[in-house]
């Protein structure tokens, strides 16, 4: 007997909604904002998708560059280990996929990013997060192809996690596509609509919110297209749930009015 597998778009809507401004805010804050205040610097300006600090040393100025890809990446890790261990229940377990896959995509592309545009929080260049660095286009090399090897890496744990939950074959197909397309879509979405009141203008919006999420989250683009011809789908269940589509959609709207136009400290 096949498993029942069934997850609904608007619940998946919802929680894109609210890990949106959530995870951004992991970035933003626990890692820039934090580490800014932790070094001596002082805060001038935080928006939705940047921080902008007064470091005292060019050591600082680094360390505030790099701590949101570190902090993705460390509460990425962490979230992975609760995700295998300690969650139960289909919609938990969504969610935590959601929370470590999302923070570890975010940290390799940003490597990634960097590595190919050579601006960003770990640019090497004059104009770069850690810049300027010697050789920046040895860096710049370096940063890339770990960054492409790191985010395939993910995109095919990401593949082989899903299956877990969900089993495989074309019976999956549709909640594959609402679990990864679905979330993607929304997410990016909203994060770029989130991004458009900054006075910074368009460089923030393309650089920042459209590469983070539309760039960052690419990944979950080949895990929804991921459906193997033999298998069978196992019982997982995500039904509708109002409650947090509401949630997620008042999360975002607030994350939108209070840091979309920056927050300025005097």
């Amino acid at each position: 007997m096949l498993g029942r597998l069934s997850v609904d778009r608007i619940t998946v809507a919802g929680i894109a909604l609210l890990l949106m401004p959530l995870l951004t805010m992991v970035h933003e804050i626990g890692g820039h904002a934090a580490t800014c205040v932790a070094t001596g610097g002082r805060l001038a300006e935080l928006g939705a998708f940047y921080v902008n600090c007064d470091s005292e040393s060019i050591g600082a100025r680094r360390l505030v560059a790099i701590s949101g890809m570190a902090i993705d990446a460390i509460v990425g890790g962490v979230a992975f280990v609760v995700w295998r261990r300690l969650l139960h229940g289909d919609l938990a377990r969504l969610i935590g996929w959601y929370v470590w896959l999302s923070l570890c995509f975010s940290a390799a592309g940003y490597f990634l990013f960097s590595g190919v545009s050579g601006i960003g929080d770990l640019g090497p260049g004059e104009d770069g997060g850690i810049g300027p660095l010697p050789n920046p286009l040895v860096w710049r090399a370096a940063f890339a192809a770990f960054g492409l090897f790191a985010y395939i890496h993910l995109v095919k744990t990401g593949i082989k996690t899903l299956n877990s939950m969900i089993g495989q074959g074309a019976m999956t197909t549709p909640a594959r596509r609402t679990i990864a397309h679905g979330f993607y879509l929304v997410l990016c979405v909203s994060a770029v609509a989130a991004s458009i009141p900054n006075p910074v203008g368009l460089f923030v919006t393309l650089a920042s919110a459209a590469a983070a999420s539309f760039g960052g989250k690419a990944g979950l683009i080949s895990i929804g297209y991921a459906t193997r011809g033999r298998g069978e789908p196992q019982s997982f269940e995500v039904k509708r749930n109002v409650p947090i589509f509401a949630v997620g959609l008042l999360a975002s709207l607030a994350f939108a009015a209070i840091l979309g136009p920056t927050l300025h400290f005097g």
